[in-house]
């Protein structure tokens, strides 16, 4: 028998639960009598169902009979068989020779999928879309996460575990019971005297007790409730003398294949609390973070990808964030209304080949990637250089910019994403798109060097066209990065803006990210290793047990959990501060791809101030150990294509085999 899997119309499944997750915000409203309720929070962006109607079919020759039993989630489905319809939970025997099996569904609210037992014709990828979609020939949608006829693919297959709260106690005329770090799941309470209130949820101690205040809440009557999936580490019942709670950890099976370890306890403790983040917001899709939105944001997903390939490396996952941002046709608006993670979605195909070297993932989405460039060229100015559009939320940071005019920032981010294109269309095989896309990065590049070059301040501003010749770090951050500016420019932007305290610091672990990186990039370790005591370490040792969507350190006390005007708006376990696990990974460890699917790769590990480091990187076909301290390097790798650095030498890593070099 072959391995079947469900099998669906390309994206439905993936858009069903997006539509699905966008629509569970919840946030809490106080009401001219005083009342505190919980309501339903209205997305930002238009939201896409899954196709009701599909078709999916397969033509092949068989050398010897085969036996398909057929199955669906929908009883209004049909095997067709030569031409011969068969209800759901059809068997039906076909002999040696050339056939044609067509699954065709419909599911009101939902996506028809399909499940065929048999050899050859057993349902994966092989399928094709056929009918009248507009996708007629692309391969089918699967998840590696349902491969079982027992799995219904409507239902996210999550695990479960119950977890008890590590204190409980009477304060305020109520009960305070702490978890001891974030959580997310269901919040069971048992034992209340049935009196109807508003029970209080709070990512830290101040928010659960600040009942008139807090963000998230559950509307609670009788003795026993059971909540909706949502995050916490305290919950306060006011009133109350008796209750007892619990939560359903939800959570995804993940296993951490990536690991890092050194002699800083400090850095070894904020490597777990980045993973205990990550998988935290890991679920339908890479939430930002699991209090606040629990949406899908393309510009925090883009820097999830990165750090899941350094700790987890779930390529399902990967997959499935791409697709909900993507989401149907016609494309109206930017992915998440901003322009910056439209440039990002679109970069980030790129950069799954090339950490997965999975072809089969960029021939699927290759003809969507198309009609994103398609949307986004039909809003650049007469120039091919992006001018914001009034519909257009120009995002970058949380900052301040000069944006009168077309920004720095935003068009280094447009000549990635051209090169992306290029760079996808050659992998596809499409001379034409590749050679107009890298022609068309590489005049975005020359003319940002020739507009937003300021000689006098050494460093790009954000604007040109307004005559304020603002500098801010974000686009020179850039690049660097992403190497589009000539030496002695780089120079100078290290020299008058990434050390120039009078310029703006970076205040969101999501552009500390970028920050770090291209400082990495450079060599200038002992930045990164800075940051990580000053930034991310003083919030572990504020009592973070995730990482925070901000950091200012001037703030004081519960000023942390301020943002966007509310008290405790600010999310507490945010998957875009997780980056130390793909810094440390790719620069302590050294770890990189040198080209797509780590058919070669490089290992240039770096102590840095940690001492003795060790640690695994995990890749499609096998992991990477490193270890290094003061007398000797070691490298077992159970891939082929590797080289080892060290000290300016390079020694070829055997696969399988130990690899010492003495220091």
């Amino acid at each position: 028998m072959g391995k079947s899997k469900w099998i669906w119309h390309p994206g439905s499944f993936e858009l069903y639960h997006s539509m699905l997750l966008h629509n569970r915000r919840t946030t809490s409203k106080t009401y001219g009598d005083g009342s505190r309720k919980s309501v339903y929070y209205y997305p930002m962006w238009r939201i896409d169902a899954p196709e009701s109607n599909s078709v999916l079919e397969k033509r092949a020759v068989i050398e010897k009979s085969e036996t398909l039993t057929f199955y669906s989630n929908t009883n209004t489905a049909n095997m067709v068989v030569d031409g011969i319809a068969y209800p759901q939970g059809s068997t039906v025997t076909i002999e040696a020779g050339e056939h044609c099996v067509v699954l065709q569904g419909f599911k009101c609210g939902s996506f028809p999928a399909y499940y065929v037992e048999g050899d050859v014709f057993a349902t994966d990828r092989t399928y094709t879309v056929g009918g009248d979609s507009e996708k007629r020939g692309r391969h089918a949608g699967y998840s590696d996460y349902y491969t079982d006829k027992s799995d219904n693919p409507e239902i996210f297959k999550f695990l479960y575990k119950k977890v008890y709260p590590v204190s409980k106690k009477e304060i305020n005329g109520g009960l305070l019971f702490d978890f001891g770090k974030e959580i997310f799941g269901k919040v069971i309470l048992t034992e209340l005297d049935g009196e109807a209130r508003y029970v209080s949820l709070g990512e830290s101690y101040e928010e659960a007790l600040d009942t008139q205040f807090s963000e998230i809440g559950l509307n609670v009557s009788g003795r026993e409730h059971i909540s909706e999936p949502c995050a916490l580490r305290y919950i306060f019942i006011p009133n109350a003398k008796s209750g007892e709670a619990c939560v359903d950890f939800e959570y995804l099976p993940l296993k951490n294949r990536g690991s890092f370890k050194c002699d800083n306890a400090e850095i070894n403790k904020l490597w777990d609390v980045c993973a205990y983040t990550m998988l935290l917001n890991s679920r339908e899709s890479f939430f930002d973070g699991i209090k606040r939105d629990r949406w899908v944001w393309s510009g925090d997903a883009y820097q999830s990808y990165f750090v899941n390939y350094y700790l987890a490396y779930d390529l399902d996952i990967v997959r499935r964030s791409v697709r909900m941002l993507r989401g149907r046709d016609p494309i109206k608006k930017h992915i998440n209304t901003i322009c910056d993670y439209t440039f990002l979605w679109i970069s980030s195909v790129w950069d799954y080949y090339f950490y997965t070297g999975d072809k089969d993932f960029i021939s699927d989405i290759y003809p969507e990637i198309l009609d994103v460039l398609a949307f986004v060229e039909s809003r650049l100015d007469a120039d091919g250089m992006y001018e914001r559009n009034a519909d257009d939320w120009v995002f970058i940071d949380w900052s301040t910019f000069d944006s009168n005019g077309p920004i720095c920032a935003e068009n280094m981010l447009l000549a990635r994403a051209y090169e992306s294109v290029s760079k996808c269309a050659e992998v596809v095989g499409d001379e034409k798109t590749a050679k107009a896309a890298a022609k068309h990065a590489k005049m975005i590049v020359e003319r940002v060097n020739e507009l937003y070059w300021d000689e006098e301040k050494g460093a790009f501003i954000d604007c040109y066209k307004s005559g304020k010749r603002n500098v801010t770090r974000h686009a020179n951050i850039f690049a660097l990065l992403f190497d589009y500016t000539d030496e002695k420019r780089k120079a100078s932007i290290i020299k008058n803006v990434i050390y120039n305290d009078e310029i703006t610091k970076i205040t969101t672990p999501y552009f500390e990210f970028y920050e770090l990186d291209a400082m990495c990039q450079i060599g200038d370790f002992g930045y990164m290793t800075s940051m990580l005591d000053s930034y991310w370490g003083e919030m572990l040792r504020l009592g973070a047990t995730t990482i925070w969507e901000e950091f200012d350190p001037t703030k004081k006390g519960i000023e942390h959990y301020e943002m966007y005007g509310g008290r405790y708006e600010k999310s507490l376990c945010h998957a875009w501060g997780a980056s130390p696990i793909y810094l440390l990974g790719k620069y302590a460890l050294g770890v990189k791809p040198t080209s797509p699917g780590y058919a070669t790769f490089e290992v240039k590990p770096n102590a840095m101030c940690f001492g003795e480091i060790s640690g695994t990187v995990p890749t499609q076909n096998g992991d990477i150990f490193v270890s290094l301290d003061i007398k000797k390097c070691e490298v077992v790798s159970e891939i082929d294509g590797g080289t080892l650095i060290l000290d300016g030498k390079k020694y070829t890593i055997p696969k399988g085999e130990k690899l010492t070099v003495e220091i």
